[in-house]
């Protein structure tokens, strides 16, 4: 049992340290496209929704929505969404429902640049250096995040 605890932990570690890197390099790239850090951060969030397919029936998220998923108040949210709305990334949408209900979401452009620079931080960061491992560690390191996700879903 000692042993199994020991390995949770060294595991926590080095997730820790891989989630680290995986901020600097995202803090990175973001700063070579001349956003700040929170700036990227929302863009990521805006896309998450996205993802989501909007349609008529899911609508996109209100600023209070995206501020209380990121961590942040309306106010420091709706500065960084009108700095982004200038450079023609974001865009707000009154409500078709309640038009005192103001709705945020990623412009065509915007979106286009978040593609681009989630896959120069993340999928070739992470495709280039998983491409130097052997295949079983790399074969092993799948079973594993496997189970680590079917027991995570477990639990939400």
């Amino acid at each position: 049992m000692i042993i199994i605890n020991n390995n949770i932990i060294e595991i926590w570690k080095y997730w820790e340290k891989i989630n680290r890197s995986m901020r600097l390099k995202h803090r990175e790239t973001a700063q070579k496209y001349g956003f700040t850090f929170e700036q990227f951060h929302l863009l990521i969030e805006l896309d998450q929704h996205t993802e989501l397919k909007i349609t008529d029936d899911i609508s996109p998220p209100t600023i209070g929505e995206v501020a209380d998923d990121i961590g942040n108040t309306p106010h420091t949210l709706s500065e960084r969404i009108k700095r982004l709305e200038k450079k023609g990334l974001v865009e707000k949408r009154r409500d078709n429902k309640d038009l005192r209900v103001i709705r945020v979401m990623l412009t065509p452009k915007g979106q286009k640049l978040i593609d681009k620079i989630k896959n120069e931080a993340g999928n070739i960061f992470i495709y280039n250096n998983l491409e130097q491992m052997d295949h079983k560690s790399l074969n092993n390191l799948l079973i594993g995040l496997k189970q680590l996700n079917q027991e995570i879903s477990k639990e939400v």
